[in-house]
């Protein structure tokens, strides 16, 4: 077909600056002689300029430079380059560099024809940068299940297998899988999920290693609507599941010790629901096993205070003896622990545990009882050595009296009966103590102020103190709120342990200037008494049996039963009584009396 003169004239005058590509004419010495509206736009000003000079803002010929190449061997060349646009950014481009020849063969010029490609490479960087950083494994798939393309993930896991089976590559299978994900999609050309076992290193001995994946695949829709290929992703999960399983041993083990702690077990979450209440804890509170407790009965089982220490976030709060309420409002003495659970300041819940001390006060009371009766038996084996020493001075008294009868001599008949008058006199002191000690009396137990009854027995026994050169003193350790006692109890017990103080100093070497010193605190909800004294002190030997039998160091003016009507009294406070002392330095007795273990009041 010829064409047109008229058309080739228009061609030859206006296609380069309508064709919407930067084109340029470049002499053998690099000179842009020409250039079109488009390279204008692109590279700016050209007229009398180099081509390195416009293209890359060079001030010599370009290393590998593909327009040199082409005026010598006249093949046309296509290739990517970067340079400098107007604005002096980098751009990315595509050059077509095609040589002019003329009548003689020779190449006087070279057309340069330049796309700018800038964006689209930034977004072919872009999404390959996307594809192979992502935190999953990705690969795309044709109809055949062959890999076309893989991530960087994929590649490190599994190594090159682009053309090969994805089933061959994934799960060393010869065949494709029952559960295909990808044949889902290539069916209906929908997205679908699906869990995976694949296996790394396949064909490789002793490099196998599961991988649990959850698999999600999308079609890739040709122009046509037609889906050719999928792409496949997937996550590994394998951490997740091994996470999962240990949490569930654990949770299964944590649930299997709660059941079965002989403590009770209660735990809320934030809205206060009830979440455990175990088998000891119903047990203790009396509850159904097939009753479901609700955040109201909790608060009317479990005392205010407690619940509100715990919802004010007080850490562990703990009550060492409390009482609490069964479902049918019986009172059971318990201790308690409760916590409020929370993580980052975000409040998760609740948890208590709860021990029932039903046994334990029985036990105690038990104790308490079975220490009195063995008192009471130590006294009795000791009562007929006592009576034995009683019965011998009878026996003297006697025998003077009979041996002045018959000799008619009055000076051993008046002695005689001076002795027996003494000794009938301390048979019956004797048998009076004894038998108050081993039946007792009912204590009294009203509201008394601890400090008072300290004061009344120092003021008992100044008089006499002062008499023999004694500094006795009372001491008191801030103020202690009155406390439910046998007011008489502890005041009898005081002045047997002040009485004794006293005593020792008397009895002490080191003459006048004793001190006794009597205090009354109160440390950690306990109520204490000390009777400090500087006087003679005990041995080992005699601080065995101090409370024991009817030991006494008052020789005939003492039952020896003071201390063990002492011991006897503090116990029926459910307290304690200790003693330390050293053989020429002095003794102290503590009374120990828990504010927990008083007796209540009937």
């Amino acid at each position: 077909m010829n064409i047109p003169p008229y058309l080739e004239k228009w061609m030859g005058k206006n296609l380069f600056s309508v064709v919407p590509m930067a084109i340029a004419v470049i002499n053998p010495e690099y000179d842009l002689v020409y250039a079109n509206k488009a390279f204008e736009l692109l590279f700016g000003e050209w007229e009398n300029r180099k081509c390195y000079k416009v293209y890359k803002h060079r001030d010599s010929v370009c290393r590998n430079c593909k327009g040199s190449e082409t005026f010598k061997d006249g093949i046309s060349r296509v290739n990517k380059e970067v340079g400098y646009n107007k604005n002096g950014r980098l751009t990315s481009y595509t050059n077509h560099t095609i040589p002019v020849v003329d009548d003689n063969g020779d190449i006087p010029f070279l057309i340069e024809m330049a796309t700018d490609v800038t964006e689209t490479e930034q977004i072919k960087k872009e999404h390959q940068l996307l594809f192979d950083q992502v935190p999953c494994s990705i690969f795309i798939l044709d109809r055949n299940f062959r890999i076309v393309k893989t991530n960087k993930k994929i590649r490190n896991t599994f190594g090159d297998t682009i053309g090969m089976h994805c089933y061959k590559v994934l799960k060393g299978l010869e065949e494709k899988c029952v559960e295909c994900t990808a044949m889902q999609t290539f069916t209906d050309g929908q997205m679908h999920t699906g869990h995976h076992l694949w296996q790394s290193g396949t064909g490789q001995p002793g490099t196998e290693e599961q991988i649990n994946s959850h698999v999600t695949t999308v079609p890739i829709r040709m122009e046509d609507g037609d889906v050719d290929l999928v792409m496949e992703m997937a996550v590994d999960i394998t951490q997740t599941i091994k996470l999962e399983d240990e949490l569930k041993v654990a949770y299964t083990f944590m649930e299997s010790m709660i059941e079965a702690s002989l403590d009770g077990v209660i735990a809320m979450d934030a809205n206060d629901s009830v979440m455990i209440f175990n088998h000891a804890a119903k047990k203790i509170f009396q509850v159904s096993d097939n009753k479901k407790i609700t955040r109201k009965e909790i608060k009317s089982m479990l005392p205010e205070e407690f619940l509100a220490q715990i919802s004010a976030g007080q850490g562990h709060v703990y009550f060492p003896e409390t009482e609490v309420y069964s479902i049918n409002s019986e009172k059971i003495p318990v201790r308690l622990i409760g916590l409020r659970i929370s993580v980052e300041d975000k409040s998760m819940g609740t948890a208590i545990t709860i021990q029932d001390l039903r046994e334990i006060k029985q036990l105690e009371n038990e104790k308490l009882e079975a220490e009195r009766l063995a008192a009471v038996g130590q006294t009795v084996a000791g009562l007929a050595h006592g009576i034995k020493n009683l019965i011998t001075g009878l026996e003297g008294g006697m025998y003077m009296l009979n041996t002045g009868m018959k000799k008619s001599r009055l000076d051993r008949i008046q002695e005689g009966m001076e002795m027996l008058d003494r000794n009938i006199v301390r048979v019956a002191t004797f048998v009076k103590a004894f038998l108050s000690f081993s039946k007792g009396r009912e204590i009294k137990v009203n509201l008394s102020d601890p400090v008072r009854i300290a004061k009344e027995v120092v003021m008992l026994y100044s008089q006499r103190a002062r008499e023999l050169g004694i500094k006795l003193i009372n001491e008191e350790s801030g103020s202690i709120s009155p406390a439910l006692m046998d007011s008489e109890g502890i005041h009898e017990c005081l002045t047997n342990l002040v009485g004794n103080a006293i005593d020792a100093c008397n009895m002490s070497e080191a003459g006048k200037g004793q001190h006794v010193v009597v205090r009354t605190i109160e440390k950690d909800n306990v109520i204490i008494y000390e009777v400090v004294d500087d006087g003679c002190g005990m041995d080992y030997e005699l601080k065995q049996k101090v409370f024991t039998n009817f030991f006494t160091t008052k020789g005939l003016g003492g039952t020896g039963l003071g201390l063990l009507m002492t011991k006897k009294i503090i116990h029926e406070h459910g307290g304690k009584i200790d003693l330390e002392s050293e053989s020429g330095k002095g003794t102290t007795f503590r009374i120990l009396l828990s504010r927990s273990r008083l007796p209540k009041k009937s």
